[in-house]
Parts: C-alpha cells; sequence; structure tokens
C-alpha cells in the first residue's frame, strides 16, 4: 500500500506530477484567494527562487537550515538587545538559536484557529520590551489585518520582524516594516536541505556546505527510495535510522553553512507552479471530506487559505490512538508540537493525488 506522510524520496531522475493529471484550471483554487504566478512569488527575493535554472545559482541568502538563517538573524541584532518573542506553536529549530546566543525570550499565545492572541501578545510585549518578534503564518494562511496592524505597532515600540514562511513557502506577503524572511525549502521539495534568508540589511552569508549532514540526509531518502521501488523493510529501516542521525547531528551547536549544490541541482528540476496547485488541490479534498467529521476537529475555515500550504491541520482528543489507526493504513500523521495541543497534520504534497486524499479522509473517519 503506498505510504502517505513518510520523508521525501530520491531517485534517479526526480519524480513530479505531470501537469496533465492536474484537475481542470480553476478546480483546485480556493475561491476569491487567487494564488500569483511564482513569477510574481519571488520577485525581490533574494533566495532567487528556489526552483527553475535560478535554483542552480548559490544566491546569497541561501543556507543548509532554518535555524541557520534565525541564528544569524539574532546574532545580527544583538547590538539592539537581546529579548525575543515567540508563537506558542513554534519548534525546537527556532527556538534553539535564541537559546545559543543567550537570548531572554517568551512565548505569546495563539488561538484555537491559529491567529495571534493580539490583546495578551500586546501584554507581554509591552511589559517585556523586546527588540525581535518570530511570527509564522501557519498552514497556507497569510497574517490577518489585525495581526499586521499589531506588528506594525510594535515595529514602531523598536522591535523587528522575522516572518517565518516555512508553512507559507509561495506567499506574495512583503510589507515594509517586516524586516526579515526565513523559511526551509527542504521540508517542500525532495533535497536534503535548503533555505532562505531575505533581508534589506547588507548581511553577508559566508560558510561552507554541511557535508556531513547533507551526505547522510541525502543517503536516506536515496535508500526511502529504494524501499518504495523494491518493498525492502530493512532498507526502510536503514532510512529511518540515517533520518534520525541527521536530526540528532542538527542539535548541536548552530553554525551557518551554505544551501548544498547537490540541493541547488535537485531543486532545478522542480515546477513549482504544479505544485503549489497540487497542494492547494489536496488540502481543499481533505477540508470538503472532513467538514463533517464527527472524530475531529477542522481548525480555520477553507476561506483564509491564501496560498499553498504546507500540511493540513486538524485536531484530535487522542492524537496516538488517531495516529496509531493511520500508520496501519500506511498514513503517517505528524505531531509537530506538544500533544497537548492536540494538532496532528497530514501531508498534501506533490507527491499525492486526490484518491490519496481519499484515502485519508476515509482512514481518519474510521478512526
Amino acid at each position: 500500500m503506498k505510504e502517505i506522510g513518510s520523508i521525501f524520496a530520491l531517485y534517479e531522475r526526480p519524480l513530479t506530477r505531470p501537469s496533465d493529471t492536474l484537475s481542470p484550471k480553476g478546480e483546485g483554487e480556493v475561491s476569491n484567494t487567487p494564488l500569483l504566478e511564482p513569477s510574481q512569488a519571488i520577485k525581490g527575493n533574494i533566495f532567487l527562487a528556489p526552483w527553475g535554472e535560478d535554483a542552480r545559482r548559490a544566491g546569497e541568502g541561501r543556507l543548509s537550515f532554518c535555524r541557520e538563517a534565525i541564528y544569524l538573524i539574532a546574532n545580527n541584532e544583538m547590538a539592539n538587545g537581546k529579548k525575543a518573542m515567540l508563537p506558542k506553536y513554534t519548534g525546537s529549530s527556532v527556538i534553539a538559536p535564541f537559546q545559543q546566543l543567550g537570548y531572554d525570550y517568551q512565548f505569546y499565545p495563539v488561538c484555537n484557529d491559529l491567529t495571534i492572541d493580539i490583546p495578551k501578545a500586546k501584554e507581554i510585549f509591552s511589559e517585556f520590551h523586546p527588540n525581535l518578534i518570530v511570527v509564522h503564518p501557519y498552514f497556507g494562511m497569510d497574517l490577518t489585518e489585525q495581526e499586521l496592524d499589531m506588528l506594525e505597532e510594535m515595529h514602531e515600540g523598536g522591535c523587528e520582524i522575522i516572518l517565518d514562511l516555512t508553512q507559507c513557502l509561495f506567499s506574495t506577503m512583503r510589507l515594509p516594516f517586516i524586516k526579515y524572511y526565513v523559511g526551509s525549502i527542504r521540508k517542500w521539495f525532495a533535497i536534503p536541505d535548503g533555505a532562505f534568508l531575505e533581508t534589506s540589511d547588507e548581511m553577508g552569508i559566508f560558510g561552507v556546505e554541511n557535508e556531513e549532514i547533507v551526505s547522510l540526509q541525502t543517503k536516506a531518502m536515496k535508500l526511502r527510495g529504494e524501499y518504495f521501488q523494491t518493498g525492502d523493510i530493512n532498507t526502510k529501516n536503514e532510512s529511518i535510522r540515517l533520518s534520525h542521525e541527521v536530526e540528532r547531528l542538527m542539535t548541536r551547536s548552530i553554525t551557518p553553512h551554505v544551501m548544498a549544490s547537490v540541493s541547488r541541482e535537485f531543486l532545478a528540476s522542480e515546477d513549482a507552479e504544479i505544485q503549489q496547485k497540487i497542494r492547494i488541490e489536496n488540502y481543499k479534498r481533505l477540508y470538503e471530506g472532513l467538514k463533517d467529521a464527527k472524530n475531529i476537529e477542522l481548525i480555520a475555515d477553507i476561506s483564509r487559505l491564501t496560498t499553498a500550504p504546507l500540511f493540513f491541520p486538524f485536531r484530535v482528543d487522542n492524537i496516538f490512538e488517531m495516529q496509531k489507526k493511520l500508520a496501519q493504513k500506511s498514513i503517517y500523521a505528524r505531531l509537530i508540537w506538544e500533544e497537548e495541543d492536540r494538532i496532528l497534520t497530514i501531508t498534501v504534497d506533490q507527491r499525492y493525488d486526490l484518491s490519496d486524499m481519499d484515502r485519508v479522509i476515509a482512514a481518519i473517519k474510521e478512526g
């Protein structure tokens, strides 16, 4: 049975769903929230679009991992203070750079619909006086006007903003009061590393490729591809072991590296326009199929989707029981934050089509 939600695999030639398998134009798009063309989405980006021929250039702002981008920013801003506000829903890769640099940081609350709890965030800001705030637009949902108004006020109060677009990589949101944009590219494509840092500041990015981690991750991804072709469980287990070793190595002291040349080469063959459409089609199929499900809670209305999402999120009371039941059907739902948040995510990327999403819908409803 085809696995849904495993790590990306590498093959001899990149596997991308062909454009002629997409539904008719417009069917996969969210009403009233048109996507911009990739050429518009990347205009002015110093990561020079992580696809097409531009991906062959080691442009300034290309790093190995997103935590390195955040580290460079936090280091760049230390002359203005060492206090940061971080969202409640975030990961260790965001927290680690501030810990390593000795920052004092506080978490601000996020509402159930994944918007910022604005009154409480303002209260923390007025009492804590941070010089940096990290903000995540979640799961393809750009920030609301109210959130942006709050951030502009914070900027006027001496706080610089880091907009982490990891979950909204193709977002076109670029605003004069937001100084820094970062994001993980590797979570969107079959590449062993890759992240971007975009800023109006003159920030030279130095370093070498992260050869140890890139080599291990490349091997893990190739073994996963072999497993999908042969079904050999030992091959899969070795792939998992190597992936765990990569995660362990990434917890070491952060040192900035440039994005590997092998990642840029793989990225050059990707079709970003098709992949945005696939993700939106798959997300929309899950939403329509699960909006009446009794055993889960959808987090946000489909009308809030403004750009291609990284994952499809939902809440469930017993996350581990749901994960177990889905895994029995070769569907791997990710817990990306804390158990108490009760949020699981489903992968909706370019490896999967609408029939795969129908499998997920049926499995969740049975769970």
